[in-house]
């Protein structure tokens, strides 16, 4: 009898267990995901390519959209499923009455980088920012757009040098290929710009970055961003009326995860990559090698809850928002 009993109970155990991975899985949804020009939402683009979606039961489909705030819109708007958004778009979109939910990183690690020609006279990498800050102070510095992120944040590292933002000229270049242009045209002194700005420097060798957000430990409001630049985000109805899609974005991103973090297959990620995209300049696959290498170890999908507490606080210091704001508001319960 005890063993028929026992035999009994592992079957009931095996039987949960077999039921647990299929609640999990998706039910064949075709789920759209934000994605960008370039390298774009790589996580996903791998997800798709090794066919880790369709191993959790969805069909995932990349939908380019060039900003976070467009994919916020197009998000509310139900023209995609999902957002690839800095958590400033969520929290801005929730502040003016969204319900959104970030389910996961999809790349962890602050892009920005300052960027200097090889004759700017500023110090090399690895030396204190506060160095890097003085030796520029009075010169004109590219951002991509003015007033955007990028510019907040070299303001914050002007401050916590003993500057202040307004000892520095800004001017708008755009994303990476026009930012590199007006830099050897000399139309600015330095960047403040995100990949491959800096690839490019260390394969054409006229260029170089003296500052990367990514490798930083301090200041803190730079620093501790980490952790949480890109979240993909579900409007939380969407997510409440469909969990076993939610689990499943999340296993394939986290497969993605796995399969890029591993050296043997930075071979196949770059093919992958460049079935998607090429940099369409000289030496540009050497450029698109050393951009993956650079931004291959950010591509995890762990949500870093202190990241997000520091970018709202960093909201809260630049103005862009008037109170405090919970960031624990932004996650969905089952976000990694």
């Amino acid at each position: 009898m005890k063993k028929m009993i026992a035999a009994a109970a592992a079957a009931i155990t095996l039987a949960g267990a077999s039921i647990v991975p299929a609640q999990a899985q998706g039910k064949g949804e075709t789920v759209r995901l934000q994605d960008y020009p370039g390298i774009g939402n790589l996580l996903f683009r791998v997800a798709i390519a090794k066919g880790f979606c369709e191993q959790h039961g969805i069909t995932c489909r990349l939908q380019i959209i060039p900003s976070g705030a467009l994919g916020a819109q197009a998000l509310l708007a139900r023209s995609i499923d999902v957002a690839v958004v800095g958590p400033e778009s969520q929290i801005l979109a929730m502040l003016k009455g969204a319900n959104l939910a970030a389910l996961m990183s999809v790349a962890t690690a602050n892009p920005f980088q300052i960027v200097v020609r090889n004759e700017a006279g500023v110090p090399e990498v690895g030396q204190d920012y506060r160095a890097v800050m003085t030796g520029l102070k009075g010169r004109k510095i590219g951002v991509p757009a003015r007033g955007a992120v990028g510019e907040l944040q070299f303001g914050q590292l002007a401050q916590r040098a003993g500057l202040k933002p307004e000892d520095f000229v800004y001017v708008a270049v755009g994303g990476p290929n026009t930012a590199y242009g007006a830099l050897v045209s000399k139309q600015v002194d330095a960047l403040m710009t995100f990949e491959p700005a800096g690839s490019i420097c260390e394969v054409m060798k006229n260029c170089r970055t003296v500052f990367r957000a990514a490798r930083a430990t301090e200041p803190v409001e730079v620093a501790g961003t980490n952790g949480a630049s890109v979240i993909a985000v579900m409007t939380r109805d969407a997510a409440d009326r469909a969990p076993h899609v939610v689990d499943a974005l999340i296993a394939a991103g986290r497969d993605a995860a796995g399969f890029l973090q591993d050296p043997k297959n930075f071979d196949e990620t770059l093919r992958i990559a460049q079935s998607y995209f090429r940099f369409d300049i000289p030496r540009g696959d050497e450029v698109m090698a050393e951009s993956l290498r650079a931004g291959i170890p950010s591509y995890r999908v762990e949500v870093s809850r202190p990241a997000l507490k520091q970018i709202a606080d960093n909201m809260l210091l630049t103005k862009q928002i008037d109170a405090p704001f919970d960031t624990s508001k932004l996650l969905h319960a089952k976000a990694p």
